[in-house]
């Protein structure tokens, strides 16, 4: 039951550093860049569920190129840890984010309890502080893409694999997820309130090493993607004579 613990843990509010909470056209919501931080440094803006002591040597803002970011690397270990933000999702329906996996747990195999392992893991909390639902995006192992499974390991959490396995090793990869839409289909509800989210870069069941990389926390209205990709659509036209 270490997901309950956590995320009643996670709705108390916090204080957000320069870094957080800090909006650009109104449609687009910075949670954390990690650029704030100093190199080598755990994100204060975080929550940690667990042991704090092991939390600050898994996750350490670094830098690479000049952009900060948020490096996760987990010896046998499973600890996450959470920004809260409560909002409506309807006003943000969309989470978008980098992460990069340099190594995956292996056998890590969401479905079952016992190898229970992600390399990378973002969660979405929604509706209450006592029994809040849950979905988790992650980067599997194994288990195939575009997967949607029940948690094993807490009845009211949904897991969706966005990535699987070793194809992508190395290389940042963005994504944008809808989950007010994932919600809706996974629950067959309107969603309540959202208090936050968390990540967890986890080895401690396959008593293994995962290895990974998070930047670029942001959420989004659905008109901040519609403008995004009228630019992309439009972009080839101003070459034009």
């Amino acid at each position: 039951m270490r997901y309950l613990i956590f995320l009643v843990s996670l709705s108390v509010p916090l204080v957000a550093c320069p870094t957080g909470f800090t909006t650009t056209t109104g449609q687009i919501l910075t949670l954390d860049s990690f650029e704030g931080y100093p190199l080598l440094a755990f994100p204060g803006q975080w929550k940690v569920r667990g042991d704090e002591d092991q939390a600050r040597l898994i996750y350490r803002v670094t830098e690479e190129n000049g952009d900060h970011f948020l490096h996760a690397q987990a010896d046998g270990q499973a600890i996450q840890i959470g920004i809260a933000h409560a909002f409506q999702p309807r006003e943000f329906p969309l989470l978008r984010w980098r992460w990069r996996v340099t190594r995956l747990p292996p056998g890590g195999d969401e479905r079952r309890k016992e190898t229970h392992d992600s390399a990378a893991g973002v969660y979405v909390i929604f509706d209450n502080r006592l029994f809040p639902r849950i979905i988790k995006y992650v980067w599997s192992s194994t288990v195939p893409e575009g997967t949607r499974i029940q948690n094993p390991l807490y009845w009211r959490a949904k897991m969706i694999v966005l990535r699987s396995g070793a194809s992508d090793l190395g290389q940042w990869q963005q994504e944008t997820v809808n989950f007010y839409q994932d919600y809706k289909e996974l629950f067959g509800a309107e969603p309540g309130q959202v208090l936050g989210i968390g990540l967890m870069t986890s080895s401690s069941f396959t008593k293994s090493v995962a290895v990974a990389d998070y930047d670029d926390f942001l959420l989004l209205t659905p008109n901040a993607l519609a403008t995004e990709e009228l630019v992309k659509t439009s972009a080839p036209l101003s070459h034009l004579p």
